[in-house]
């Protein structure tokens, strides 16, 4: 069993389709926003189930007076990767995020805050050295990670191929790149954004069809990968419209 206890995470995953397995764990003495989230459970038909202080203390340190169970991870918008290729429009435009080996739940967290307001397609994580879906990404997204499209799958390189074969250019994320602003990019792109301090492994670097950059002036070795994956969806995303 996995628990929550953002307020954020609780709301959107209740606003979410997937409500299968949730349930509603609160203390004793709930506050106003506490009993908002409640109106909204007995909406859903979501369990609610009271319990003292001490239990939630034990399931989840960090609570507020209120956790959510649930059966699997926060995740309700698990896809698979062939199925998601398949349903693709011929023509159609997309943008995909290919994460390699992110190992911060916290990064993963804001790069999934990020993915929702520009509205990225998906997020391919592997299944192997990277970041969960926890408590801390559910948070740390505000709730994003209720609603963006995921894939896991256990190879990034045969991931990045499967996404070519459906019409994708794959862009590595890194420094020494093109900038992003002045490349000329296709409607159906892939970018590929790497673990922190190490980048995109060359591997999954050489498989890419390009590399692009942000440029920087100031004076540190380059910016957080949320931060960048950040700048790198705006700019994308305004070349949709």
């Amino acid at each position: 069993m996995n628990y929550l206890s953002g307020f954020h995470a609780i709301e959107e995953q209740l606003r979410s389709k997937d409500q299968d397995g949730l349930a509603l764990l609160v203390g004793p003495k709930p506050g106003p926003r506490v009993k908002r989230i409640l109106e909204d459970a007995a909406k859903s038909g979501v369990t609610v189930r009271t319990c003292n202080q001490a239990e939630l203390d034990r399931l989840c340190p960090d609570n507020r007076g209120m956790l959510m169970a649930m059966e699997g991870s926060s995740k309700s918008q698990d896809v698979d990767l062939d199925s998601f290729c398949a349903a693709l429009i011929e023509g159609q435009p997309a943008l995909v995020l290919v994460l390699d080996h992110l190992e911060d739940p916290h990064n993963l967290g804001a790069v999934l805050r990020s993915a929702d307001v520009f509205g990225v397609n998906l997020v391919v994580l592997p299944e192997r050295r990277a970041a969960k879906e926890t408590d801390a990404v559910a948070r740390t997204s505000a709730g994003a990670s209720a609603w963006v499209p995921m894939a896991s799958v256990p190879n990034v390189v045969r991931a990045i191929e499967r996404l070519k074969e459906a019409g994708f250019w794959t862009y590595a994320a890194d420094m020494g790149g093109v900038p992003v602003r002045s490349a000329d990019l296709p409607d159906r792109i892939a970018l590929v954004l790497g673990a922190e301090g190490s980048g995109v492994s060359r591997l999954v670097k050489e498989r890419c069809d390009g590399v692009l950059s942000i440029p920087q002036k100031g004076h540190v070795d380059s910016l957080n990968v949320s931060v960048a994956a950040g700048i790198f969806m705006y700019e994308l995303d305004c070349r949709r419209k």
